[in-house]
This record gives C-alpha cells, structure tokens and sequence, in this order.
C-alpha cells in the first residue's frame, strides 16, 4: 500500500513540473499587455518567405526545399488560387503566416477577418504570425490582431537578389516573392545554404516548437 502511495505521488510531482512548461510555452505568444510587432530576435537569424505571386520556377523551387524551412507568409488570395502549391506546403510540413495588404491604408478590420478566415479554411487554424506588404500597423489593426492573438512581424532585414549578409544576431530577414520581383531561385537557395537560419520562436524564445506533420 505503502509503495503505491509513493508511485502516485511521484507520478503528481512530474505531472506538476511539466504541465507548467507546457502552459508557458502556449502562453509565451501573449509576451505582453499591449500589441507589440516582432522585429528582432535574440538567439540568430530567421528567414521569411512572403509570397503573393506565383513566379516561374516557383514550384520547382517549394519541391526542392528541405528542413529546416523558413516561414513562409502567405497572401490570402495567392492562397485562394493556389491550392496545389499550398496542399505541397502543408504536405512539407513548411511553417506558414499571413500575408496581409498594405497596412499604412487604415487595413479595413472586415477585410483583416475574412483574409485570417480564408487561412483557417485551408490550414484549419488561425494564423499564428502576421505581416503587412509595407510593414505597416494602424492602432486599430494592432488591436485587433492582438484580440486574435495573432503575432505582428516586421523585418530587421529585405534580403535582395545576390546579396550577402553578415550574420547578425537577432536578425528577421524576409525575401520578397511579389508580382513585381524577380526571383532568381538559384541565387536565393545559395543565400539560404550559406547562412544558418532558425525558426521564430527559437530566435525570438530560445526554444523550438515542433508541429505535427499532414497526413
């Protein structure tokens, strides 16, 4: 009897000292009281992908990518006419946001619902990160992302073509893949291989938080 008692109570103790981890780890994302736009990490470097326009070499290149993968802010309607390349995404496992208008136009609030309701349509939740075109954020759209709680995100960094960057701790560097840029894959997988780049929440958090993968 004795004996069952002490594993009970062993089995309490460690039930204790990880359910607060993990509660931690779910309410780290509400960081403080106020909207707050991430722009800087603490721990490396993060790459983003924001893609609003489907250019030549595009699918070819989203096959090619191996983990770990940058996070890729996707535009609402991109996503609407896209459906093979976002299954392809979900299919890698590739951590994804939304990619929001031009917020220095006062971003309409009904507008910013049924962008973050087309993303739960096909990825089945909300977005966990945001991003506007101009990295741009009215009050009312700070607020009302933080309502969602939903993360604001701004570039430290606009990587452009053939460049080379210094490593730079904390750095939030983000590749634009708008209708009018002009990729070139090649040079952006070579800027990718010869820097180390980690996910947000490592870089912002210090730790990594792993997803389940699609069926």
């Amino acid at each position: 009897m004795f004996r069952k008692i002490i594993i009970v109570l062993s089995i309490m103790v460690i039930f204790l000292l990880i359910y607060p981890q993990k509660s931690s780890i779910v309410s780290v994302f509400r960081m403080t009281d106020e909207p707050l736009i991430i722009s800087k990490g603490n721990y490396g470097q993060s790459l983003i992908i924001e893609v609003s326009f489907t250019h030549e070499g595009l699918p070819e290149w989203l096959e090619s990518l191996n983990a770990p993968y940058p996070i890729f802010m996707l535009d609402a309607s991109w996503i609407e006419r896209s459906p093979q390349l976002v299954e392809l995404i979900q299919k890698k496992n590739i951590p994804t946001g939304l990619l929001g208008g031009m917020g220095k136009e006062e971003y309409n609030i009904e507008t910013l619902k049924k962008e973050v309701g087309i993303y739960e349509k096909y990825f089945h939740q909300k977005p966990l990160w945001f991003m506007t075109r101009d990295y741009e954020y009215s009050e009312g759209l700070k607020r009302a992302m933080f309502n969602e709680e939903i993360n604001l995100l701004s570039p430290s960094h606009i990587y452009q073509d053939g460049q080379s960057l210094n490593q730079v701790k904390g750095a939030i560097i983000s590749i634009q893949l708008h209708e009018e840029s002009k990729p070139n894959f090649k040079n952006i997988t070579a800027f990718m291989q010869s820097h180390k780049f980690i996910s947000l929440e490592e870089n912002i958090f210090g730790y990594n938080i792993k997803s389940t993968k699609m069926p």
